[in-house]
């Protein structure tokens, strides 16, 4: 019986986080490519363990093969951690992308969690079910979950199949994410956009924004990064930025954004819709009309006076 449950929940917490990344592969592919081991094969590498994950989580719930599976699955769990100690302290990763975004979990959490699995697995290897004989039905339904997973992480790698993105149209802006600035998003209509650093778009976006900021009829802009203080600062300055820029844990800002820039309108904290590279085309043509009826027609009064 012990053995049973601690296997089911260890399977589970695998089925579960195989069925998030199979339903949006692309998350995980990006959290992949940042691990910088494959990637040229980043794309095949990401299907094949997402279908192993999901069989994996089916053959710990079935039970199947325990004598095997169970040590397996312990050093699994190990080589997990390791990859994700030295992920973390290398700096490509901001956490080890176990659970695609489902929650805000830090590294520190992550290890704890996997010595609470290995703590299960532990439990099953010691105590085993005597005489347990695994059916042929269990590792046939263990076999059909790989395809299975495969498949949908295959059908998810340009676009979800479900979004499980906290930036979504229709979800509340949480005041937790910029909890340490006084910037709130509560009330007012608000163009939110999260910028890189290293981001060449981000800095074409930059005079635009300026603009934007200064028209009543528009949203107001708040940028968000997730650089130190006196980083954003020099950012402002070396980039001539003329609107808020508000600073964001580093952890959250990896899960809620995996490119720049995107951006968000919230109103009133809930959100309206989001853009990805792109100014939405009603608020670029109010930009595009300022700068018509000021820059270029103080040119022109220029070259006439000349």
């Amino acid at each position: 019986m012990i053995a049973h449950l601690s296997t089911f929940v260890v399977g589970l917490v695998f089925l579960i986080t195989g069925i998030v990344k199979a339903l949006n592969s692309q998350s995980f592919m990006v959290q992949l490519f940042r691990y910088g081991l494959f990637p040229r094969i980043v794309l095949p590498s990401a299907i094949a363990f997402i279908g192993l994950e999901c069989a994996l989580g089916t053959a710990l719930i079935l039970h199947d093969f325990p004598q095997w599976l169970v040590p397996g699955t312990i050093v699994l769990i190990l080589a997990l951690s390791a990859l994700t100690t030295w992920s973390v302290s290398s700096g490509r990763t901001e956490d080890c992308g176990c659970y695609s975004g489902l929650f805000v979990i830090t590294p520190q959490k992550s290890i704890l969690l996997n010595l609470a699995y290995i703590l299960l697995l532990d439990l099953a290897w010691l105590y085993p079910t005597p005489d347990y004989q695994t059916y042929s039905w269990q590792w046939i339904v263990t076999l059909i979950a790989l395809p299975i997973g495969s498949l949908l992480g295959w059908r998810s790698r340009s676009k979800p199949l479900i979004d499980f993105s906290r930036l979504k149209a229709g979800k509340r802006w949480s005041p937790q994410w910029l909890k340490d600035n006084n910037a709130s998003l509560q009330q007012g209509t608000h163009f939110v956009v999260f910028l890189g650093r290293d981001c060449p778009y981000c800095k074409q976006w930059v005079p635009l924004l300026n603009v934007m900021n200064t028209q009543k009829d528009l949203p107001s802009v708040i940028g968000i990064m997730s650089l130190k203080p006196e980083e954003i600062e020099a950012f402002k300055v070396q980039h001539l930025v003329r609107f808020p820029i508000v600073q964001m844990d580093r952890l959250l800002f990896g899960y809620l954004v995996d490119s720049f820039p995107i951006a968000v309108l919230v109103n009133d904290g809930v959100i309206e819709n989001k853009w990805l590279g792109e100014i939405p085309k009603e608020f670029f043509n109010r930009i595009k009309q300022f700068y018509q009826s000021t820059v270029f027609s103080k040119l022109n009064v220029r070259q006439f006076s000349g």
